[in-house]
């Protein structure tokens, strides 16, 4: 049980690990693109392509520190996962061995001889049972923070989404049967195409460099983030019940 715990850890870690590290990287290109064009507010630093918001004539990202988080938040629990990743990684590729088997013979009263194999619980380098304990209280809370991650990056961006829904109405003076058109029908993806080439510079300090595909970015991030939000709930549930599955051995 202790050497297949191990061996799904030693993928699931791997797996947060990537989908983590992506979304740091994708939410930075998004947020590095758009950082100076959408800073028109005159008292605050609202660089954020989470949280935007319908100005009068302008489209005004949201505060920075909401990309910050997106970009430097998993950053604890890609810490996290690469110490432990590591070491159950190491743990495997050296080889387990195998559980400790004895036999002893036991004489009956009739004369008869029975052979009895016993094997050990736990390998000879099998996991101390005290591991188990902190290892799940850190996927546990390393889980919420990667919950809270992901939902306040689905809230920035499905805002964003919605409020240049609006921007994109003024833009093309839209009316009649277009307004539900790209306030129900468009998705998020084409909205955020729509901003890729509307959206320009106003002035030669918040100008920006080429054009990115921002959708991809922000969907990369925001499927990534639920996607490392699975692994920590694995890897909780697989701690969890080597946690109890240990509780003998500890008491």
């Amino acid at each position: 049980m202790s050497y297949s715990a191990e061996r799904s850890l030693s993928f699931l870690y791997p797996f947060v690990i990537l989908t983590s590290l992506v979304c740091c990287i994708t939410s930075a290109v998004a947020w590095t693109h758009w950082r100076y064009v959408l800073n028109a507010c005159p008292d605050t630093n609202c660089g954020c392509i989470l949280y935007g918001r319908t100005a009068y004539n302008s489209f005004e990202g949201g505060n920075i520190a909401y990309c910050h988080y997106a970009t430097y938040g998993l950053l604890l629990p890609l810490l996290f996962a690469v110490v432990l990743g590591v070491y159950h990684g190491y743990r495997i590729c050296i080889g387990k061995g195998k559980r400790k088997a004895g036999t002893t013979t036991i004489r009956q009263r009739s004369g008869d001889m029975i052979v009895v194999t016993t094997e050990s619980e736990l390998t000879p380098d099998g996991l101390s049972p005290y591991y188990w304990l902190p290892a799940t209280v850190i996927s546990v809370i390393m889980a919420i923070y990667q919950l809270v991650y992901a939902a306040i990056f689905t809230d920035g961006f499905e805002v964003t989404c919605k409020q240049y829904r609006e921007s994109v109405l003024k833009e093309i003076q839209g009316v009649g049967n277009i307004v539900p058109v790209i306030k129900a029908r468009l998705s998020c993806a084409a909205i955020f195409d729509f901003m890729d080439f509307l959206v320009e510079s106003i002035s030669y300090e918040r100008r920006r460099y080429g054009r990115i595909n921002t959708s991809v970015c922000l969907y990369l991030t925001l499927v990534l983030s639920w996607f490392a939000l699975l692994g920590w709930i694995a890897i909780c549930v697989i701690n969890i019940v080597n946690m109890r599955r240990t509780r003998a051995a500890r008491v």
